[in-house]
């Protein structure tokens, strides 16, 4: 009988008899991550059902459950089962029923355990199981196969006869006295289990602990090889690793006085490794790993940890401290140790004994794929505490830098070593804490020079519009031993963009340097690309119609921003090298979310080679090596420079790069910004250079880095001129010229030039910029644009200008002057209260309950808070109900709504935005996943509420609206509204909820709208959402005088020379100053002394606005 045939459909005929039993409950996984995959690729939970019988069974009428209470919780459709087969349920909770089809159950099954029941028509019990806790990837099934007792199997069989091994129980680890850390002294460490009869193996070398090992392995290794021709191999030495018996405490020491070990073995493939540590102790922390072990049970995952003893403590290293505890010979073996030059070399000398090494890829550290990739323990301690334990799997990393006395690893986290999560924040600029990959990268070609060139490169171009990779120095530890410097960075392939962008692996084609090769299509394929580059070479640029479809293939911002800083920082290795680029595999579609949209975007990669490499480099023309036909096969092929030399072919491309171009030299690269880069960058690592030199000789001494640092810094210094007499040389401009810019007051906008915004918060930018001078180019339009801020609208050019439109165009052959003029409100307007920004600051893949507003004029948060219709809401991902009815951050970005006020004045960008999704399901019995919006009005008027939404393919129909204005309980009303139900569609669009004719929505502390959905079939779980985006409440300030009987603020001395007193208060006042037109000119809150300075404000008659504990009185103020 075909397994599969069972698993993918289950064949429907009548049956003649009747059950008597014959099926029974076989086979049980709790925990799938990598046994098998259902018909949607997903893996899920299963029960396995077998017909012991001799006769058919029709199963249908029957009951599965996981709830006692409910025998038919889920009902089998019309399913027989032949004598002597199996039949696979899923347990997915996605509820399909359809003979003939995958059957999936409306429950999962809990990895802590529970009982599964199956039941017949009547509800009477056929078979029924209590599960334990069960591994992930191990079943709970019956020896012998459908007739034993349960016991837990590996070797787990999806539809086919259980095996006969088994085991009665899973070991825990064994307990260990003292977790992971730093201690100032010795310790003794015990281990403990509270398993009878179990015995515990340990070591202390990194290795596995192993009961066959207790003699010890040897592995083979080399330390000299030829690598010159002529050069003699030195001698096959030896190493061993071994287990030990656990039966006394164990003594936990500085072990730095203790001989060197595997730091003595050569990494490399020279004749004379002058790096080794042969004539200084390096500093070892222990590595202790553990099992537990009983006859009849199945043998305990490894536990690792990691001691640091010194004196200094947690101060012993300034830098998070990765620990790799690992079996020493799957990395330094001769034959198979993936870290060394090993069999491989030698190989390769043999056959080629005349040759110069130069850059060959031999040695076993250029072996590549899953077969070389090693187990290891991955311990990560911040400020010496262990944040990270697990089991991971490290392969080498890299090219060239693979030949180096330090390595580079990749690092993979999989179900299979017990978790597919390094579930930490490593990197102060993300807020994502679940990787499923990372590098820790030696700093590749830089390994010898600075240590962080690429790191310094990918910080300069953060906010440019283009992907980077984040970087988290620290020192590292194998198996206890020092092992310097290794940088934690982004891993970027498909995994990264699934995290990224939500695009799985088999919507992505990613590619690299020309795509042909097989080794240069990481995902996908290149059929896209090679019909692109096709276009390119077959179509002029120059008519605007190919440009405008080119712009529908590629992400030009994106292309131009890669393309500037490579050429700008001058890297020597690209563009034939190095080259990264990708797209999600769909049409053109403008209205996705950023990165869904089909087309082609490039990622900055591996730049060690650029920013001062050499003494000069700041003077070198990359431009031209970018633009250039006939180049070499290494650095600049035809195939690399096409794009960019058929672009610059069209004239709007052409003088958007060069503006664009300068704009980044007057912000992004300009060097008081580069050089505070990289001085926070080397002084973060200066603490630690001095061991890491001392460790692998690299750079040679701590003066030749500095050499290689004053390299950078003249590089930032120098680079500019020499850039923009290049951009000069290549498109025949005649000048430089500068432009000034200034604006009549800073306090009420600013002045946006071609792609920057010239305010506090643009890179390079700080403070008041005004008046600000650039340096742009004659002859190449500029264009210009006013932005006012809150209670200030664009009134007109002077300078250079006159105009009176808020954006204009300029070209100039000589320096330029023009500044915006602003004027004041007139009249209190329509402005954003509350707005919720949905972007990287919410947690991903986190259920939440709340959401408070992002920005807020009244210094009081508003809220959104979450009503799941499920009970028990939130869940964590141990239970089966994660993420299901569940309010969270999805990645799905729309401009509709956004409004950058209230966001620092930032134009929408759509990689930095996220969503807000409610899943599925959206309903259960009566209960309705609901979202209340909870915010004060006081002081406003004419509210209304607006947000972006769209259906991604749940039952929805619709969203409720309703309101409250009392205070405690919510009352809910809709009464006013034009309508209280707003159709949903599958496309974002914008809905505006009108309060201005209910009176009760203004002024009003307690406000609350509620949102709820409506539809049918509401309760199913398909894994779609309802997607929010860009929330915002806006009303018209309240700028009139209270009329009370009772007044709470006292304000004197009124008329004022400049100091306000402010009697009656009562816990914090805030306060706000607005002229007698409308403008605010002053807010804040009060001291301590409830005391009010406005000595700055000219003299007139203001309104003083106060508000404390939900209550705001305005009064009018008179400044002498």
């Amino acid at each position: 009988m075909n397994k599969f045939t069972y698993l993918l459909m289950a064949t429907c005929f009548f049956c003649l008899g009747p059950m008597h039993g014959q099926v029974v409950i076989n086979e049980v996984v709790a925990s799938n991550t990598t046994i098998n995959t259902d018909e949607d690729a997903t893996y899920q939970d299963w029960v396995e059902l077998y017909n012991r019988g001799a006769s058919s069974v029709n199963l249908s009428g029957y009951g599965l459950t996981d709830d006692a209470t409910l025998p038919h919780k889920w009902t089998f459709p019309a399913v027989t089962m032949a004598p002597n087969t199996y039949l696979l349920v899923w347990c997915s909770d996605k509820n399909r029923a359809v003979a003939g089809q995958p059957l999936h159950s409306n429950f999962k099954i809990s990895s802590t355990g529970e009982t599964l029941t199956l039941t017949n028509v009547a509800s009477v019990t056929v078979d029924a199981v209590t599960v334990p806790a069960i591994p992930s990837n191990i079943s709970y099934g019956r020896i012998a196969n459908g007739t034993g007792s349960f016991m837990f199997i590996q070797a787990v069989t999806p539809a086919a006869a259980n095996g006969n091994i088994g085991y009665t129980q899973v070991l825990s680890p064994p307990t260990f006295s003292q977790n992971s850390g730093f201690f100032t002294s010795g310790f003794n460490l015990t281990l403990s289990t509270t398993t009878p009869g179990a015995t515990i193996y340990y070591t202390t070398d990194g290795s596995d602990p192993d009961p066959a090992n207790l003699s010890g392995t040897q592995y083979d290794y080399r330390n000299v090889y030829a690598e010159h021709p002529g050069d003699s191999e030195g001698p096959i030495l030896h190493k061993t690793y071994q287990s030990l018996a656990y039966n006394a405490p164990i003594s936990i020491v500085d072990r730095t006085s203790q001989a060197n070990d595997i730091s003595t073995i050569n990494a490399t493939y020279k004749h004379s490794p002058t790096y080794l540590p042969t004539s200084f102790n390096v500093f070892k922390g222990t590595v202790i790993r553990a099992i537990t072990v009983k006859q009849g049970a199945l043998t305990s995952p490894i536990a690792s940890e990691t001691y640091i003893v010194s004196p200094l403590g947690a101060n012993r290293f300034t830098l998070p401290v990765i620990s790799i505890g690992i079996t020493e010979s799957k990395l330094f073996d001769y034959t198979n140790g993936i870290y060394v030059a090993g069999k491989d070399w030698d190989d390769w000398r043999d056959a080629n004994p005349t040759l110069e090494p130069d850059f060959v890829e031999r040695g076993n550290y250029f072996h590549s794929g899953a077969q070389y990739e090693e187990t290891a323990n991955f311990t990560y301690l911040v400020n010496g505490v262990d944040v990270v334990n697990q089991t991971v799997g490290l392969r080498i990393h890299g090219g060239e830098s693979s030949t180096y006395e330090s390595k580079s690893f990749n690092v993979y986290a999989r179900a299979d070593y017990g978790s597919d999560k390094m579930d930490y924040k490593f990197f102060s600029n993300l807020n994502e804490t679940n990787f499923d990959r990372l590098v820790f990268r030696n700093s590749g070609g830089d390994f010898h020079n600075t240590m962080f060139r690429d790191a310094l490169n990918h910080n300069i171009v953060r906010n440019l519009n283009s992907t980077i990779e984040e970087y988290q120095p620290t020192i590292t530890l194998i198996n206890g031993e020092y092992w310097g410097i290794l940088n934690i960075r982004e891993r970027r392939d498909g995994n990264y963009f699934k995290r990224v962008y939500n695009i799985d692996s088999a919507d992505l084609d990613l590619l690299e340097n020309d795509g042909l090769a097989a080794e240069y299509i990481e995902s996908g394929d290149n059929t896209d690309f090679l019909n692109l580059q096709s276009y390119f070479q077959n179509n002029s640029l120059v008519s605007d119609a190919n440009y405008q479809y080119i712009k529908t293939r590629i992400d030009t911002d994106n292309f131009m921003d890669y393309f500037i800083a490579n050429i700008y920082m001058d890297n020597g290795d690209w563009p034939g090298t190095n080259v990264v680029y990708w797209r999600k595999k769909v049409p053109y579609t403008p209205s996705a979310p950023y990165g869904e949209d089909g087309r082609w975007r490039w990622v900055f990669h591996d730049m060690d080679d650029t920013f001062g490499v050499t003494a000069d480099s700041y003077n070198h023309n990359n431009l031209a090596s970018a633009t250039a036909t006939g180049g070499p096969d290494w650095p600049n092929p035809d195939w690399s420079t096409l794009f960019l030399r058929k672009l610059l072919q069209n004239p709007t491309f052409k003088n958007e790069f060069i503006s664009r171009f300068a704009d980044l030299m007057n912000t992004t690269f300009i060097p008081s910004r580069v050089i505070s880069l990289l001085n926070e960058l080397n002084n973060n690592l200066l603490p630690e250079i001095v061991e890491h030199q001392a460790r692998f000789k690299s750079p040679a001494t701590i003066d030749d880095r500095d050499f290689f640092i004053d390299f950078e810094t003249n590089f930032a210094n120098q680079r500019p001129a020499f850039q923009r007499n290049h951009i000069r040389s290549k498109f025949g401009i005649p000048a430089n010229i500068n432009v000034t810019l200034n604006v009549s007051s800073a306090a009420a906008g600013y002045v946006k030039i071609n792609t920057i915004n010239i305010k506090d918060g643009t890179d390079g930018i700080s403070g008041n910029p005004y008046p600000w001078t650039g340096i742009y180019f004659s002859g190449i339009p500029i264009t210009l644009k006013a932005v006012a801020l809150p209670g200030y609208v664009f009134d007109h050019w002077t300078g250079a200008s006159s105009a009176t439109t808020d954006q204009i165009t300029l070209t100039s052959a000589s320096a330029l002057s023009v500044t915006a003029v602003f004027a004041p409100v007139a009249v209190a307007q329509s402005q954003p209260i509350y707005f919720w920004l949905m972007d990287g600051n919410i947690p991903n893949n986190v259920p939440l309950t709340s959401l408070a507003s992002t920005f807020e004029t009244n210094g009081i948060d508003g809220n959104i808070q979450y009503q799941s219709c499920l009970p028990g809401y939130p869940y964590t991902s141990a239970d089966a109900l994660w993420r299901k009815a569940s309010m969270e951050r999805r990645n799905n970005p729309t401009p509709i709504n956004y409004i950058p006020e209230a966001n620092g004045g930032a134009a929408y960008a759509a990689g930095d935005m996220k969503g807000l999704q409610i899943t599925e399901p959206l309903a259960s019995g009566s209960a309705v996943n609901t979202m209340i919006f909870n915010f004060s009005t006081v002081g406003y008027k004419d509210i209304k509420f607006s947000f972006a939404a769209v259906n991604e393919l749940t039952n929805a129909t619709g969203i409720l609206i309703d309101y409250s204005t009392v205070s405690g309980t919510p009352v809910w009303t809709t009464a006013g509204l034009a309508s209280s139900t707003l159709p949903l569609t599958s496309a974002f669009q914008l809905y505006n909820i009108d309060f201005t004719s209910i009176t009760a929505a203004g002024q009003n502390a307690n406000f609350k709208i509620r949102l709820r959905f409506t539809g049918s079939n509401m309760d199913v779980s398909n894994g779609n959402r309802i997607t929010f985006n860009n929330i915002a409440v806006h009303g018209t300030q309240q700028l009139g005088l209270n009329h009370q009987d009772v007044v709470s603020f006292i304000v004197y001395p009124n008329p004022t020379n400049g100091i306000l007193n402010v009697g009656g208060t009562n816990g914090e006042v805030d306060f706000r100053v607005y002229a007698m037109d409308g403008r605010l000119v002053k807010s804040g809150k009060l001291n301590t002394e409830a005391q009010l300075f406005i000595d700055e404000l000219n003299s007139g008659l203001y309104l003083l606005q106060l508000t404390s504990d939900g209550k705001t009185e305005t009064k009018k103020i008179f400044k002498k």
